[in-house]
């Protein structure tokens, strides 16, 4: 169990580190109109994504590895995959030309104040579904939890960690609110401000450091 937790552990933490659907959480929350339940509801969103993500990934993966043959060059490829996913993902980072940052925020907190509650599982859901980067990070931890030889109470615990890191950035934030009321907000608002100078360049930095992580840890794994 101590091994599998270390194997998926830095992959869960990669795949928290998401300023997209964190800041998503904290637009969603500096409303004053249903703020809690629209941060909830966001929040069951992103969950119920994840949650087909993972159902999706112990399905598929879990049929390729009794497909395998050579399990060190099946596990191999598989890391050296999701390496080179986060790679296309950093250089469209780099390439990616936003839109005029005011107009589009102004246009989205419009939106989101005459929005219903229930809409807001569905932003939830959308943020996490083009999250792509929590998603590889996450798929590359069902990967770890299918092929290990842990017992199924063992895998299932390990699974509740990944899933529940990986949810973070949506948890924090509403739970904060719901703990703190008003008094969350001025740490909130900071933690939105930067994100909203430095969002790009850390969600870059862990798709390249979390790049490099896959790919020795696919050399490692070749026969």
């Amino acid at each position: 169990m101590g091994a599998l937790l270390a194997s998926t552990l830095p992959l869960a933490l990669g795949a928290a580190i998401s300023p997209t659907l964190f800041a998503l959480q904290l637009m969603v929350l500096s409303g004053r109109t249903k703020r809690l339940a629209r941060g909830w509801a966001l929040t069951v969103g992103s969950a119920l994504v994840l949650g087909a993500f993972a159902l999706l990934g112990v399905t598929l993966l879990g049929h390729l590895h009794r497909a395998a043959h050579h399990h060190s060059l099946h596990d191999a490829v598989v890391d050296f995959v999701a390496a080179g996913l986060l790679v296309a993902l950093a250089a469209r980072s780099l390439h990616h030309r936003p839109t005029a940052g005011e107009e589009h925020k102004e246009r989205t907190a419009g939106r989101f104040d005459t929005a219903p509650t229930y809409w807001f599982v569905g932003i939830g859901a959308t943020g996490m579904v083009v999250n792509f980067s929590t998603l590889v990070l996450f798929l590359a931890a069902m990967h770890e939890i299918t092929r290990s030889a842990v017992g199924t109470t063992g895998r299932v615990a390990d699974f509740v960690v990944v899933y529940v890191i990986t949810l973070l950035p949506v948890l924090v934030p509403v739970g904060l609110v719901t703990a703190l009321g008003d008094r969350a907000d001025p740490p909130l608002n900071a933690t939105h401000a930067f994100l909203a100078d430095h969002g790009r360049a850390i969600g870059t930095t862990v798709e390249v450091v979390f790049a490099i992580y896959l790919a020795v840890k696919g050399l490692g794994e070749l026969p």
